[in-house]
């Protein structure tokens, strides 16, 4: 078992983050267990360092148990098995001039001027009607999907660009919030970082997003001026990148689903494990707790359980809100969607433009509402594998 690999760093007044920067799991322990890592790192074995941390402190230290816990939570790694974990390498002094003072400084006055854009022109604010790109239904779901696929890369890899820039690795996974399908970029080895350095990173893909609104809904503002001239098709792209970076920015103030800002506020407020202690401070109201869950209750960090009072409010609303979004808007739109792609397929002739239009509806339709299960389902039993 190898210990070289973790990093300690101090957080509080008391308190030390233990864990390793390549898997992302970390644990925070009192300086006592800092100090017994720093002797484990240096090599000593179990024995070794129970007996030096007795003469340094006075008092019998349970060694073992606490390197148990240590295994128990991922920080360690078996000497004779790889570390397997698929991440970005980038050279940070490739990235770095990203996130320098300068470019969050472009980065915000993109958001800026958009704003005051659409306050002067508000021809230029997303309506849902932009979604439809061209006269073809299929053809305009088609393209604004893909759109959307390749704007989300550019939000998770501008993510894992600013991780590079302050040298934490980073993989692109496919996760869910809520009742919505997300890519995601785990860059867990920031919580080795003091909180000042995390907050960039965090930030990242919005700032990547504010740039991208800002281009497209600058020519279009010039247009409405009469100061160039473009095509009725691009304006049309145009308005429908602005819908998607208006929704994806707005998404990602959705706290409550563990979204970018949720990060910020989590390190803000000096918070470790914020969302789970609120749910499981929830669930104990509707039903007994397992023993594993009443457990991480009861060691939670007075921080987080003084946050989750306030934050289970906001955990709460948006619950009701994603149920109602899902009553009046995913259920019926999937069920007019499925009606329509099924009734094609079976009434238009086969492999006509017209079935294969239904087909290709019927296949993001599909994906929409059932990669969230697809998910959960493969989250839950990589749970109960571990």
């Amino acid at each position: 078992m190898s210990l070289a690999h973790v990093v300690v760093r101090k957080e509080g007044e008391d308190e030390y983050v233990v864990g390793d920067p390549a898997s992302g799991n970390f644990v925070v322990v009192p300086e006592i267990g800092a100090r017994l890592v720093e002797l484990f790192v240096a090599g000593r074995t179990v024995e070794e360092a129970a007996a030096e941390l007795e003469r340094e402190t006075g008092e019998a230290i349970d060694a073992a148990d606490f390197l148990d816990v240590l295994r128990a939570a991922g920080v360690t790694r078996s000497t004779e098995e790889p570390q397997h974990w698929s991440i970005s390498r980038i050279p940070a002094r490739l990235v770095r001039p990203f996130f320098g003072p300068t470019a969050w400084v472009v980065y915000g006055a993109c958001l800026v001027v958009t704003l005051a854009l659409f306050v002067i022109e508000p021809s230029l604010r997303p309506t849902y009607e932009d979604t439809f790109v061209f006269p073809d239904i299929v053809l305009s779901l088609l393209v604004t999907n893909v759109v959307v696929i390749a704007l989300t890369f550019l939000h998770e890899t501008w993510h894992a660009f600013a991780g590079a820039a302050v040298g934490v690795p980073s993989r692109i996974r496919l996760e869910r919030r809520g009742i919505f399908p997300v890519l995601e970029t785990d860059l867990s080895g920031l919580w080795a970082l003091p909180p000042a350095k995390r907050y960039g990173p965090f930030l990242a893909g919005m700032a990547i997003d504010s740039v991208v609104l800002f281009l497209a809904v600058a020519p279009r503002y010039a247009w409405s001026r009469g100061w160039i001239d473009l095509s009725p098709l691009l304006i049309r792209i145009l308005a429908m990148v602005v819908l998607s970076q208006v929704a994806k920015l707005a998404f990602q103030t959705l706290a409550y689903l563990r979204t970018d800002m949720y990060l910020v506020m989590a390190t803000a407020t000096g918070c470790g494990n914020l969302h789970q202690v609120t749910r499981l401070s929830l669930r104990r109201l509707v039903r007994r707790l397992t023993p594993a869950e009443q457990n991480v209750l009861s060691t939670a960090h007075d921080r987080d359980l003084r946050v989750a009072r306030w934050y289970r409010l906001l955990y709460i609303t948006g619950l009701i809100w994603m149920v109602w979004f899902a009553i009046h808007f995913i259920v019926p739109s999937a069920k007019v969607t499925f009606g329509w792609a099924f009734g094609v397929l079976l009434q238009a002739p086969t492999f006509s433009l017209y079935w294969c239009e239904g087909l290709i509806l019927l296949a993001f339709t599909s994906l929409n509402v059932f990669l969230p299960l697809g998910v959960a389902i493969r989250n839950r039993r990589r749970a109960a594998a571990a």
